[in-house]
């Protein structure tokens, strides 16, 4: 049996009631005590280890509310552009990974990711004749730092057998030279696909149980003991991503406990799934089935999230709504009535109302108790948005860490009104709507003490802007942690079970190194996490 006591710090315990305690108790997988110093040491033993904070924070595990695990351990295997600041910069990339090359983990097809156009000193996206100077024998994929759209060579084209007389897909677009109409090798949304599902996924399951035992190693090491993840996508099957989870938990390997959110785009693969008589809530302490997960517009880097009105940098266009009303009303409704939690992608503001306007005839016509409808992202609101939320009790997963990209665009592509309303942590807070913190990673890094920082200052790690962008909008340090330990434990319905300190709870501790209450925001990035535990183990230790 093993036992812990953690005393001589600051111990949030992200309980309002009771949100500061002397010392903690954990025995076997559980806290047994929280509270007075001197009661503690009467629920300990000769063998309980004592572990002195010297004046450091112990909180709660983080836990993530939206990322792509799997996502995030294939990247170690593409060509990584994330500090790229020129399309020169983009192929020198590609070159350095085509020489450093030891594993073909996707065959003869290369992979880039992390590229940003807005970063670019041509300000214009990639062609696939910039590919192409680089490597014109094999496939190459390479997709922007959102995700939601991409760039491919000309042999990509080819085997995809896209040419000028490809049609648009429904909630895609495949861009063309104005002059000429051949494809530019610029894909987006749903135009993705026609190209990503012709790249070889892992076939062996134990090479995805490395990738993902890996994976959370180094979530381990920034404090996460909790993730939401969403996974379906980048294995070979959902099956094969349950199973991975499944047998890494039997194995004793699996160091986090997973939510499984279930990407299922169509009715055909909706039906699929269901008829596994899975529903959210099933499984246990390490592994969970949580919501349907649906993708309803894109990004604001690469204007396809669905705006009401044109963007103000480009009014040729107002992003791309992936579904009609009525078909993401009818996958939603599937979902709901077998027993499946919402969860839906929506980061313009014309989509916000179509899935609020859903949620709200599902609550009227299939009424639920507590459906806990959540929508991830959650970026250009507006206060009739916020007013919906609140009425519906529909949860925001947010990922303040998005501004790293978005500072820089957010306001051009919006307009100076639009911009007041978005990324509005602050008025969604006040107004009583529940936050959920994520980072969407490997979109960003899922690095929570960055993502707190971004959210308390609202600057980038170098202090861009002075004095924060639209500072009006920064929450406190205390509602950041709540927003990445204890309401990301109500997203799942574990709010009895985890995300505070409290008697009877899991023990997912983390020791920060200084007195996050206390340090100058501005240090806030450079708190380090001295020790995770989780279930009452130490699965890492500085």
């Amino acid at each position: 049996m093993s036992s812990y006591l953690f005393y001589n710090g600051k111990i949030l315990t992200m309980d309002d009631e009771n949100h500061i305690a002397e010392s903690v108790v954990v025995k076997d997988d559980k806290i047994a005590f929280v509270g007075e110093h001197e009661v503690a040491l009467t629920f300990i033993s000769k063998d309980t280890e004592k572990i002195d904070l010297k004046g450091r924070t112990l909180i709660p595990g983080f836990n993530d509310s939206h990322m792509h695990l799997v996502a995030y351990g294939l990247t170690k295997f593409k060509a990584d552009h994330r500090n790229a600041r020129s399309i020169e910069d983009l192929k020198n990339d590609l070159k350095k990974f085509l020489k450093d090359e030891k594993t073909k983990i996707f065959d003869q097809w290369v992979q880039g990711h992390g590229w940003n156009h807005d970063k670019f000193k041509e300000k214009r996206l990639p062609r696939k004749e910039d590919i192409d100077e680089v490597i014109s024998d094999r496939p190459v994929y390479m997709v922007r730092a959102c995700y939601h759209i991409c760039v491919v060579n000309s042999k990509a084209l080819e085997l995809a057998g896209i040419t000028k007389d490809t049609k648009d897909p429904e909630g895609g677009k495949i861009d063309r030279d104005p002059e000429t109409g051949e494809p530019t090798g610029i894909l987006r949304e749903n135009a993705i696909y026609m190209v990503n599902r012709l790249i070889p996924v892992t076939e062996n399951i134990e090479d995805m149980k490395n990738l993902i035992e890996q994976s959370i190693k180094d979530a381990n090491k920034v404090g996460l003991t909790s993730i939401q993840t969403d996974d379906f996508t980048y294995a070979k099957s959902y099956q094969q991503a349950i199973d991975a989870y499944e047998q890494l938990k039997a194995e004793g390997r699996l160091n986090a406990r997973i939510n499984m959110q279930m990407l299922l785009q169509t009715r055909e693969k909706l039906n699929d799934f269901l008829m596994l008589g899975h529903k959210t809530g099933d499984g246990d302490k390490w592994v969970r089935f949580g919501p349907l997960k649906l993708l309803a517009d894109g990004s604001l880097g690469s204007r396809t999230a669905a705006m009401h009105e044109p963007y103000s940098d480009d009014p040729s266009t107002s992003g791309l709504l992936i579904y009609s009303d009525e078909e993401i009303r009818y996958l939603l409704v599937t979902a709901h009535k077998n027993g499946l939690q919402l969860a839906v992608h929506a980061i313009g503001d014309r989509t916000m109302d179509q899935v609020l306007d859903a949620y709200k005839m599902i609550s009227e016509k299939h009424p639920k108790k507590d459906p806990r409808f959540r929508i991830v992202h959650c970026q250009i609101g507006s206060s009739e948005i916020f007013e919906k939320f609140k009425e519906l009790d529909v949860i925001a997963d947010i990922q303040p860490i998005f501004m790293l990209s978005d500072i820089a665009i957010g306001e051009n592509r919006v307009g100076p009104e639009r911009i007041k309303t978005s990324y509005a942590w602050k008025t969604m807070w006040d107004k009583g709507i529940r936050l959920s913190g994520g980072s969407d990673a490997p979109v960003e890094t899922f690095n929570p003490i960055m993502n707190l920082y971004i959210a308390v200052t609202r600057q980038e790690p170098d202090g861009y802007p002075e004095g924060g962008w639209y500072p009006r909008q920064r929450i406190d340090v205390y509602q950041g942690l709540k927003i990445f330990t204890r309401n990301p434990a109500y997203d799942t319905y574990e709010e009895n079970e985890k995300g505070m300190i409290k008697a009877g709870m899991l023990a997912d501790l983390v020791i920060l190194s200084d007195d996050i209450m206390e340090v100058p925001h501005e240090e806030i990035k450079n708190v380090e996490i001295d020790m995770t535990m989780l279930d009452g183990n130490i699965v890492y230790s500085k």
